[in-house]
């Protein structure tokens, strides 16, 4: 059974009705990405952030390539945490994980797009142990 929730965020003015849904429009995702944590919030997030550690452990991801990837994520999920009151019925660490592996999934989409720089004198693939630059038409 769907239940209409009215629900006022005074922290950065938006105001609607949203259906039994957990998910927020493009403009009230962008506005949760830009405001600041309200003191709530950060405290909340202090508090936790013990599960950000715990991830990049149990991932084995090195915090000095991964840590800004995976807590701009976490910050986001204490954001709709407080915003979207419907989450309660699911345990903050359980979002927060999932956030942070979609983070991680994301970013590694992103580097696997980029453009990767190979050498012409190294010997590659498929050609026999020779560098390229013998292959190239002079």
């Amino acid at each position: 059974m769907e239940q209409n929730i009215k629900y006022v965020d005074n922290t950065n003015g938006i105001t609607g009705t949203k259906t039994d849904q957990t998910v927020l429009s493009f403009e009230e995702l962008k506005a949760l990405r830009e405001r600041k944590l309200t003191p709530e919030e950060a405290d909340f997030s202090e508090e936790h952030l013990s599960i950000v550690w715990w991830f990049l452990n149990e991932k084995k991801l090195p915090a000095d390539d991964w840590f800004d990837v995976v807590v701009l994520r976490y910050l986001l999920t204490v954001k709709r945490w407080f915003t979207l009151p419907q989450l309660w019925r699911y345990s903050f660490t359980t979002l927060a994980v999932s956030a942070m592996k979609s983070a991680v999934n994301t970013e590694r989409r992103k580097q696997n797009r980029r453009p990767q720089t190979i050498s012409l004198d190294a010997p590659y693939k498929g050609t026999y142990g020779k560098p390229l630059i013998e292959y190239i038409a002079a």
